[in-house]
């Protein structure tokens, strides 16, 4: 069991104590506290997150913790199963999007599902048919940013969980349209106001209809624009206009020399370095803060 003292270091996200205590133990980086939370989940789970619990958890994942460990938490705020992506899902830190990045690059599956109160996620017996049980981590980042106006990082996340393969079915619950659809129902108000709320409904109708995340980033991203710029321009029906450049017509510039570059293999380079593929643009809503055209999230890849 981790000591008191250094489950403490790691709800306040103090980097040195805790990895003063690794250094000592190495093998115990899964142990869990008291409460039965591992050193890496008492890090993040945490309504306060700061850098200092980014950074820790970095450190934590370095040193082996793992992102599917299956807590039972009991004290007097909580009882029952929780992993670190699906707490930090449900967050509304700034800092959540940065974390879920961490967890989901250190191996955390983001269809994993809570254990039942018999420790089995696979079990048929009554338990199993409990809301948290049947939800997953897309989900819960779903109903988090329906609770947040300022939803843009929540946003992230989703976007990070599908581009990290997040199922769209979920046969044990409600699927991603269907907890949308219940939220709409129950918070009407709140679903119209929030145009993140409205942005992740696009976004997970989008990658419906196009099949997988993969496909719809193809969709969306703006290297077929070029691409298509770019045959025009070497087959001459195009060509780079001169003039001077102010900062706001830089980007056109570089789209144009982009186009008219003769060599395949510097053209696929400098759009290799073009953005993440979960990097979401600010969406486009008009003076009514209506969405425009359905066409909310652009990813890039």
């Amino acid at each position: 069991m981790i000591p008191a003292s250094i489950a403490a270091a790691a709800v306040q996200g103090d980097n040195e104590v805790v990895a003063a205590w690794l250094d000592e133990h190495p093998e115990r980086v899964n142990e869990v506290s008291e409460r039965g939370a591992s050193l890496l989940l008492e890090c993040i789970e945490n309504h306060d997150i700061q850098d200092a619990h980014l950074e820790l958890a970095r450190h934590l994942l370095s040193r082996g913790a793992d992102p599917n460990q299956m807590c039972y938490i009991d004290d007097e705020e909580s009882l029952g199963w929780m992993t670190p992506l699906y707490w930090i899902c449900m967050e509304f830190s700034p800092h959540a999007h940065h974390i879920v990045a961490c967890l989901l690059s250190a191996g955390a599956d983001p269809n994993l599902r809570l254990a039942n109160r018999t420790g089995d996620p696979d079990s048929e017996d009554d338990s199993s048919s409990d809301n948290d049980s049947n939800s997953t981590p897309l989900l819960e980042a779903l109903r988090t940013i329906l609770g947040n106006l300022n939803g843009s990082g929540q946003l992230s996340v989703v976007a990070r969980l599908l581009k990290a393969g997040a199922s769209l079915d979920n046969p044990q619950g409600l699927s991603p349209e269907e907890t949308i659809a219940e939220d709409e129902r129950e918070w009407p108000q709140l679903a119209r106001n929030n145009v993140h709320f409205k942005a992740a409904k696009t976004l997970i109708r989008g990658v419906r209809a196009a099949g997988s995340w993969k496909k719809y980033c193809r969709a969306r991203a703006p290297h077929r624009e070029i691409l298509a710029l770019r045959s025009l321009a070497m087959r001459g029906y195009i060509t780079q206009h001169q003039k001077r450049r102010t900062r706001a017509t830089d980007w056109k510039a570089a789209v144009a020399f982009v186009s008219c570059l003769g060599d395949n293999g510097v053209v696929w380079n400098i759009l290799s370095f073009w953005r993440d593929p979960d990097d979401i643009e600010d969406i486009a809503v008009d003076d009514d803060d209506e969405i425009h055209g359905g066409d909310v999230v652009r990813v890039y890849v």
